[in-house]
């Protein structure tokens, strides 16, 4: 018998342009910050427009060059031929039939699908540009097909958006090694889904920062953080532009990671600053997908997955070997959504994911048996579980003629399914088999599972080597945390007080904002105001200092960096350095 890993992975990581539907959201935010802005100068040449995003990517990140990274056009054909070409490596043949034999398994991809070309399609569609580990250069694709891509190219800001972001990924690849990491990643969906999420996510925040550089506000900052939470809550079915002839499931597994990865990487940046994400990368990166969906409850408490030890009769009709994969919280919630492409907040039971494992049992003449074991925090939360499952295996989907079974155990659920064809009682046998599998996991009792779900008018907080604190009423009350190196203290939401501080900004304010002094070293701005009274706004250093300030409303007195009004009347204005004598 011969045991090996279904991998999925991104040898390359692409900027896709369907997870950004909720930039509109994002402007419209900025816009009702009420705030003076200063506006962004353009250079005139797309070089230095691009030199200057590179500059400021290592800015918002706050983590230096170390490496020249190409900067290179390429056109949809140099794209598919780059993206085949990738494909075509020995380690990618075998990566890409893995996948699809994963993917046709649970009836993803149907028996004629290819999913090499299924990839290439949806590439040429929805990429805009992508940075490319393994060359170190960066390429931006000229004239992409899908609607979706070429309308999000002609959005202002966009452009520059999309630069800021995929020279994020080159700046951290200097750093961290994203290739490795990446490679390191592909031993099941599930891990793989994870990196990909811290990965992405990052690079959305520092590319939305970028788009925020005229207003004293980023991610964040109060307004921005807020609508970085509502992410995970975009529906999907509103946004696939583009995706029409892509399962739902690869679909929303494309678009997903920028989604969710984008409100995880920002509950640790707003809180500790970017040294916290950089701690992530060294020390502490997330295994699961229920890491990133749920980090209060998994990430930051140290969580560590289910190892399944199943016997080895259940491996006996496996006589061409063994495929392993995990599916993950969120690669669960993908699969129980069908044809729609859904949010993991659809099933709040997954809450209490703490492991599964897909064994695909190859057997004679291409027959292939799937074992599913997923094991929960509570037994209702498999029962919930169970139920799921066998209305996704029993409302079609392309198991009409394949025998299934789905059993329970207490905490541990297992579904089985074989091709189509097969006697019942291969499956019946398999459950009863899978059901004996020792599982080893780090599982609460009841009592305090039950505990850390109920809403408690008082809660505290204990993250070992991170965090302590405690919030009243949800925090809605009173919320207080403290940490190495970060601390944040509000009243009411912030209505009655707001005081946050780490190593990237600081923020004390009153009356929900109206009254609020702010500083943030990645953006690089200071911001107070006064209602009514006065406010201030000052961005760059030195001869890229820019500042405004108003008395008033600017009623009473306005100024810039060169020029002064009194009662909307100019009293001072720099004058421009005169132009050069054309030669005689």
């Amino acid at each position: 018998m011969v045991t090996e890993n279904c991998v999925w992975g991104q040898k390359k990581r692409l900027f896709v342009s369907g997870g950004f539907v909720c930039l509109a959201m994002f402007g419209a935010g900025a816009w009702l910050t009420g705030c003076s802005t200063i506006p962004v100068a353009h250079d005139a040449t797309l070089e230095k427009q691009i030199r200057r995003d590179f500059a400021e990517a290592a800015s918002l990140r706050g983590l230096p060059k170390k490496r020249e990274v190409a900067i290179e056009r390429e056109s949809l054909d140099g794209l598919q031929k780059s993206l085949s070409k990738e494909l075509d490596k020995e380690e990618n043949r075998v990566y890409l039939a893995d996948t699809e034999l994963f993917l046709k398994q649970f009836r993803v991809l149907k028996p004629g699908d290819d999913l090499k070309k299924i990839f290439l399609k949806l590439m040429t569609q929805q990429v805009m540009a992508y940075y490319d580990p393994s060359e170190k250069r960066v390429a931006y694709v000229e004239g992409a097909g899908g609607s979706s891509a070429t309308n999000l190219a002609q959005m202002p800001g966009m452009q520059r958006f999309v630069y800021v972001h995929e020279f994020c990924h080159a700046i951290e690849d200097g750093h961290f090694d994203l290739e490795r990491l990446d490679t390191e990643s592909q031993v099941s969906f599930d891990r793989n889904m994870a990196l990909t999420s811290l990965i992405e996510g990052d690079a959305v925040l520092v590319g939305m920062d970028s788009l925020f550089a005229e207003y004293p506000v980023n991610t964040a900052t109060p307004l921005g953080a807020s609508l970085v939470k509502l992410l995970p809550h975009v529906d999907l079915n509103k946004a696939k532009d583009g995706l029409e002839d892509c399962p739902p499931f690869l679909g929303s597994a494309l678009i997903r990671p920028y989604l969710d990865g984008t409100a995880f990487a920002n509950r640790i940046r707003r809180e500790s600053g970017w040294r916290g994400i950089d701690e992530v990368y060294r020390t502490h990166l997330p295994q699961t997908t229920a890491e990133i969906l749920y980090p209060e409850k998994r990430f930051l408490s140290g969580f560590k997955p289910a190892v399944f030890e199943p016997r080895g009769a259940l491996f006996a009709p496996a006589t061409r070997g063994v495929c392993t994969n995990s599916l993950g919280a969120l690669g669960t919630a993908l699969w129980l959504g069908g044809d729609k492409m859904v949010n993991p907040g659809a099933y709040p039971f997954l809450e209490g994911w703490l492991g599964d494992c897909v064994y695909l049992l190859k057997g004679e003449r291409g027959s292939v048996a799937t074992v599913w074991l997923t094991y929960m925090e509570r037994p209702g939360q498999a029962r919930a579980l169970k139920r799921e499952l066998e209305r996704r295996l029993g409302k079609g989907g392309g198991f009409d003629h394949a025998p299934w079974r789905v059993v329970r155990d207490g905490r541990l659920v297992a579904a089985v399914w074989s091709s189509p064809g097969d006697k019942p009682e291969i499956c019946e046998e398999l459950a009863a088999c899978a059901l004996r599998t020792r599982v080893k996991a780090k599982t609460p009792s009841l009592a305090r599972s039950w505990c850390e779900d109920f809403p408690w008018p008082l809660r505290v907080h204990a993250f070992d080597g991170y965090s302590s604190g405690y919030d009243v009423l949800g925090g809605y009350a009173v919320d207080m945390r403290d940490g190495a190196s970060f601390m944040r203290f509000n009243l009411a939401s912030g209505l009655i007080l707001r005081a946050e501080e780490n190593p990237d900004r600081h923020y004390l304010g009153t009356l929900g904002g109206l009254v609020r002094h702010v500083g943030d070293e990645r953006s690089d701005f200071t911001y107070w105001k006064i209602p009514l009274v006065a406010s201030w706004f000052r961005r760059g250093h030195g001869d890229d200092c820019q500042y405004r300030w108003r008395v008033l409303w600017g009623l009473l007195a306005s100024g810039k960096e060169n020029e002064v009004r009194m009662l909307l009347v100019p009293v001072w204005r720099a004058h421009a350095p005169a132009a050069p004598a054309a030669p005689k």
